[in-house]
């Protein structure tokens, strides 16, 4: 997977996920049962480490969670279904754009989204888009051709719509999403204002195999205890990590144990590396 990810999966904004990135994730929404979706599902590493998050439990993944995906790329597909073989694992994988196909057909009915779907594409067309229920917020703003400004709202709005009334997702995004203005950030807004954005953790650059871009991991809660409306754990992990020698450059990989805190979903408490703790704020930190 690591060479496919230094050769293939950096193009048009796309970049492959590290195992780091994604399990933090996982960890983090805990998808113990249910529907789990990946909209921009790659290689299903999400699917993967998902289903890990089921065997710590001592519990059978292939009993507890069904997995959909879509991805525009036959030959990432049949990877996918490769990765997920390897596992012991199925899921429903379909060739689709999603910014403009939903085969799934889904929406309000995902139990987890977990997804890192490309960064800042501005290619979607207005038109095509404008009217899909997926877009409870609205359009993030459309430039002189007819085209989205910038995709990450809309992806992030796909991910939302996607949620039951129960249900909870984690995704990575670009960095500029949380400080876009004019029209994205009226949607960051009413988003903001559901009450169901749980948590973000800004991450450094060089997490990437192929990029040096710094991203931020966005983690929403449509049941967020009520003691927790109102409120977003900000988390600065920028400087909790450990690196690791790769072909063409240092990567990172996040340290997960010792600093930083996590939410523990459904209670007011926090998981750090699989261990409960007290949330509470951290100089620096959180």
């Amino acid at each position: 997977m690591t060479q496919f990810a230094d050769q293939k999966a950096h193009d048009g904004g796309e970049f492959f996920t590290p195992v780091s990135l994604v399990s933090l994730i996982a960890n983090i929404i805990e998808p113990t049962s249910g529907r789990v979706l990946d909209p921009a599902c790659g290689s299903g590493g999400m699917f993967v480490q998902s289903a890990q998050v089921v065997e710590r439990r001592h519990e059978n993944p292939t009993e507890k969670l069904t997995f959909y995906g879509l991805e525009k790329n036959a030959t990432t597909i049949r990877l996918a279904k490769m990765n997920l073989a390897v596992h012991g694992l199925e899921g429903d994988i379909q060739q689709a754009i999603t910014y403009y196909e939903d085969p799934h057909e889904l929406l309000r009915k995902a139990d987890f989204v977990m997804a890192n779907p490309p960064f800042n594409v501005d290619e979607i067309d207005a038109d095509k888009v404008k009217s899909d229920p997926r877009l409870p917020f609205g359009l993030p703003g459309v430039n002189k051709k007819g085209k989205i400004s910038n995709g990450n709202y809309i992806w992030i709005s796909y991910f939302y719509s996607y949620l039951n009334e129960q249900g909870r997702a984690g995704l990575v995004m670009s960095s500029q999403a949380s400080s876009a203005g004019r029209d994205e950030a009226k949607v960051r807004q009413k988003l903001v204002d559901t009450g169901d954005v749980d948590v973000m953790v800004a991450i450094r650059s060089n997490f990437f195999y192929t990029r040096t871009v710094p991203c931020e991991l966005w983690f929403l809660n449509r049941a967020k205890p009520e003691t927790r409306r109102g409120k977003v754990l900000m988390i600065d992990a920028r400087n909790t990590y450990r690196k690791v020698k790769s072909p063409a450059r240092f990567t990172i990989s996040l340290q997960s144990r010792n600093k930083t805190c996590w939410p523990l979903s459904g209670s007011t408490g926090a998981r750090a590396g699989g261990i409960s703790i007290l949330w509470r704020d951290i100089v620096s930190v959180c």
